[in-house]
């Protein structure tokens, strides 16, 4: 097995096998983009239920016979998922479709999504890394999160922080470059633990790229 099969695909092929621990660690780690998306399409009173139905459909209606390494972006698959499931709420609804065409069954689903339906799943699914990176950050290296909280994400300056850290100046620039640097090799990481292939890693940072916080060098 390889190393970009270690990860998400043991949780899915484990949840295939109906474990429910490796359900519930799939629904935790890819949950909140989706609500954040379906919340941005108006639904906000629903989201939490209807991103519900989106895993139960992934793991109950054969569509994981799709999440296979060697095909497609597993993020197509969950955002096309979706699009499916908030379909068909506005047709139990009656309300107008969003979003464009008909929605055909999950038998046929077409990963294909509408590019600005894709650049605000995008949006979302990056902003939901970059937290969850943060949050490692925070713990394996408090000092390089709180200088680039500080200064990146608060707009405070260097001296502020240097006081506020019991630091100087300049170890609070190096804690900048450290933190950004290890921010986005988080990042990184994120996206390696659900990528296929090299190939598909690659093109999924590429994808993503025009979100992630740029990085000096």
């Amino acid at each position: 097995m390889s190393a970009f099969q270690s990860t998400l695909w043991t949780v899915i092929r484990g949840a295939r096998e109906g474990d429910d621990s490796h359900f519930a660690t799939f629904v935790d780690r890819y949950r909140p983009p989706v609500v954040r998306f379906i919340t941005r399409k108006g639904l906000r009173s629903v989201a939490e239920d209807l991103a519900q139905e989106v895993f139960v459909r992934i793991f109950t209606q054969g569509v994981l016979a799709k999440a296979d390494p060697s095909r497609g972006r597993f993020r197509s698959l969950v955002l096309a998922v979706t699009r499916h499931v908030i379909g068909h709420h506005l047709e139990r609804e009656g309300a107008q479709k969003r979003g464009g065409g008909k929605v055909g069954s999950l038998g046929e689903i077409d990963v294909a999504a509408p590019a600005q339906e894709e650049d605000e799943f995008d949006r979302e699914w990056v902003s939901h890394l970059l937290q969850v990176a943060l949050a490692r950050l925070a713990r394996e290296h408090a000092h390089y999160h709180q200088a680039l909280g500080g200064v990146l994400f608060e707009g405070r300056s260097y001296a502020e922080m240097a006081s506020e850290l019991e630091r100087t100046e300049n170890q609070i620039r190096n804690h900048v470059h450290r933190g950004r640097t290890k921010l986005v090799q988080y990042l990184r990481d994120e996206v390696r633990e659900y990528a296929a292939s090299e190939e598909d890693y690659q093109q999924e940072l590429q994808s993503l790229a025009r979100h992630f916080p740029s990085r000096n060098g």
